[in-house]
């Protein structure tokens, strides 16, 4: 049906239009929001992408640019684009889904030594071998700790539009318990890695399976992939670079 096909495409572009944008401001603030979230959730392995070149997040790009629809097969979009589009459990959640992502990804990376180059034919040679309900399974636990932890700087809040934490009431009546202690302090302290793969998810998880999270093996993808494919992203990355430097620096 040409006028349901239209509606859903108009729909779409509501909530990506900003990726397509001419100076690439939108896909820019994605990318910076990105690195925010990595240098809070797991700071040891930004450490390690910024040392080998790769601290912009550039090979994220084509997750982002329209939500993944290179990694999975048409079935797997839809669902993903499904939980995307309600906005739950909150606000930018297909930032978490990358960073789960590089979360399963890191030994390989990591243990490997890849530098950006490397990074990035790995990152597509995980087109349709990725699990999404263990990705999103993950991307939630992701939230949770985030949602719980009281050293989340104000900007996390806001990226991913997080409510600030309940008061606590004590019995007497008197509000914010926490202030009067000292704990409710707006100056929060410096955050610490969160140890993501034995992070536990709570019950009312909307009921996905939870499994064991599990360091896919890619390394042996690194002799399949085209070179041809690699190539032709790092020239997308690059012009996407020149892009940015032409625009905002």
């Amino acid at each position: 049906n040409e006028v349901d096909a239209f509606w859903c495409f108009v729909g779409f572009m509501d909530q990506v239009g900003s990726n397509f944008e001419l100076d690439q401001s939108g896909m820019k603030r994605q990318l910076d929001d990105m690195t925010e979230i990595m240098k809070f959730v797991d700071p040891v392995f930004y450490n390690y992408l910024e040392a080998k070149e790769s601290g912009n997040l550039f090979f994220c790009f084509r997750w982002m640019l329209i939500w993944f629809k290179r990694e999975f097969n048409y079935s797997d979009t839809l669902t993903l684009w499904e939980v995307l589009w309600t906005k739950k459990p909150c606000k930018n959640f297909h930032l978490l889904v990358c960073a789960a992502l590089l979360d399963t990804e890191k030994s390989a990376i990591v243990e490997n030594k890849y530098g950006f180059t490397e990074i990035l034919k790995h990152v597509n040679d995980m087109s349709h071998r990725i699990d999404l309900q263990k990705t999103l399974s993950k991307a939630e636990g992701i939230f949770e700790s985030l949602r719980v932890d009281s050293t989340i700087s104000d900007r996390l809040v806001n990226i991913l539009g997080l409510a600030p934490p309940t008061p606590v009431s004590s019995q007497n009546g008197h509000n914010h318990e926490e202030s009067q202690n000292g704990t409710g302090d707006p100056q929060r302290a410096t955050s610490k890695p969160m140890a993501i793969q034995n992070r536990k998810l709570s019950g009312n998880s909307h009921a996905r399976e939870r499994h064991r999270t599990e360091s896919s093996n890619a390394s042996s993808s690194l002799n399949n992939s085209s070179s041809v494919e690699v190539l032709s992203e790092i020239d997308d990355e690059q012009k996407f670079e020149n892009s940015l430097n032409s625009n905002f620096f």
